[in-house]
């Protein structure tokens, strides 16, 4: 009773984690579009009339300009330059903002006149840019160019227009960059703000109000997926202890290298979807020997050659039979994969190296180390040292080194806890084992019953550590 209050707080809290993460992540997105859409709304706004003032400016300067325009011969910089300067050095729409700096070149862009706001603290900016990225104007071109650049961190226009006489005839150029102000900017801020504000007052008040009601759902869509999941576990326990009862007067075996087995993947850093992929295989490693001959299976003396190939025929069995369900197709890794070899001698694939999948090479060192400190019928159970030095004589032909470093590091603790206990001891050490990596944490069991429910595999998570 115990042992389910706990699993239900915990699950409750996953659940409040879970649901609590899942809004803030959609507020946020949400304040993101709308403070964007906030954004370029105003920002439209405010470019539209500020292209529009700056370029009635750029007409009042052409209609000063025209007498010049219009007269034959090239144009003279001084009387450009003093029709430049007769105009008003103030904006049409001051709250928009102000022409920083303005030039007029002719028809070959060479510069006849010029004016800039001095006083302006990015003026120097304004003229470097000017200098840099001025327009490329090609003779006789008829231009009219607007961008909106950024100089010092700030918006700026920057505009070219072509200047043309009474005939419609190209005689010079100006451009220009126009500064915005302040009040726009914080404008369009406040806007931001605005839409951001109120976005997460809705959301706040949708939440209220949903809460509850997604968190009641929630609890009876998981009361149900942790009765399915339980369902599930359950049968993998019995069908693996069905199994273990065929060739032994136990199932205390399959209980111990599935501990073995998860310990020696949590030193190796395994993810917690390998490892819940492990627990499968490790539970049904031998499931195929359910298609063996009793007089094979349980035969007490040595088999024929013919005899040992109707016994490795176990691991294709157990492929043909886990195949068939989705929920187990991940535990495909350790049942066909448990007899090869690092070297490639072993069965039934003669897979080298880090070609044997990492979980089959991991429990191939827990289901060896099992069979040597265990009692059998036909033998006492091995001394913890004979037991260790039996799996050295096996690195790097029978075992993959890194993995055999890696149980060596927690071996003598395995065998002090493990190897000798009983069997109520070692049902309680596997269900805790469940309840971590199957029902510890409500999305990741969601997420697995979604692949149950729509029958997709999982996909393997682990990490080798040669790869």
């Amino acid at each position: 009773m115990t042992g389910q209050k706990a699993r239900t707080g915990r699950l409750a809290a996953s659940l409040h984690r879970l649901l609590i993460r899942r809004l803030l992540g959609m507020t946020a997105l949400i304040c993101a579009l709308m403070a964007g859409g906030a954004f370029l709304r105003m920002y439209t706004q405010y470019d539209d009339l500020v292209i529009e003032n700056s370029l009635r400016g750029a007409e009042d300067f052409r209609t000063v300009v025209l007498p010049l325009l219009d007269a034959p011969g090239p144009l003279n910089p001084d009387k450009v330059q003093a029709a430049l300067d007769s105009l008003s050095g103030g904006p049409r729409r001051p709250t928009l903002g102000f022409t920083a700096s303005v030039r007029v070149l002719d028809s070959r862009s060479v510069v006849l006149a010029r004016r800039a706001v001095t006083s302006y603290p990015l003026a120097g900016e304004v003229e470097g840019y000017l200098d840099r990225h001025g327009y490329r104007f090609q003779p006789g071109q008829v231009v009219q160019s607007r961008e909106m650049v950024s100089i010092g961190g700030k918006p700026h226009l920057h505009l070219a227009v072509s200047l043309s006489n009474s005939k419609g005839v190209v005689r010079a150029y100006a451009e220009s960059v126009y500064a915005v102000s302040q009040l726009v900017q914080d404008d369009i801020a406040a806007g931001m703000l605005r839409s951001v504000l109120t976005v997460v007052l809705v959301a706040l008040a949708t939440t209220l109000l949903l809460y509850p009601v997604i968190i009641r759902l929630l609890r009876r869509v998981t009361g149900l997926s942790v009765h399915l999941q339980e369902a599930n576990l359950e049968t993998l326990r019995v069908l693996g202890s069905a199994i273990a009862k065929r060739d032994s007067d136990t199932d205390r075996h399959n209980y111990r290298v599935t501990i073995y087995s998860v310990r020696l993947a949590e030193a190796l850093d395994l993810t917690g979807r390998a490892i819940r992929s492990l627990v499968k295989g490790a539970m049904l490693h031998d499931v195929g020997k359910i298609g063996i001959r009793d007089a094979v299976l349980l035969k007490p003396g040595a088999l024929s050659d013919r005899e040992y190939r109707e016994m490795q025929s176990h691991v294709q069995h157990g492929r043909d039979i886990v195949s068939q369900a989705s929920w187990l197709s991940d535990a495909m890794d350790v049942i066909s994969g448990h007899h090869e070899r690092y070297d490639g001698s072993g069965y039934d694939k003669g897979l080298a190296g880090v070609d044997i999948p990492l979980a089959a090479r991991l429990f191939a060192v827990a289901d060896v180390f099992d069979a040597l400190t265990s009692r059998r019928p036909y033998k006492e159970p091995y001394s913890f040292e004979e037991s260790m030095r039996i799996l050295e004589l096996g690195r790097g032909n029978q075992f993959d080194p890194v993995v055999l470093d890696a149980f060596r590091h927690i071996a003598r603790g395995l065998y002090d806890t493990v190897a000798q206990a009983d069997e109520n001891w070692l049902k309680d050490c596997l269900q805790r084992i469940f309840e971590t990596y199957f029902i510890g944490d409500i999305e990741e069991m969601l997420s697995g019953m979604e692949e149950l429910v729509s029958g997709r595999a999982s996909a393997h998570g682990d990490r080798s550590p040669q790869n």
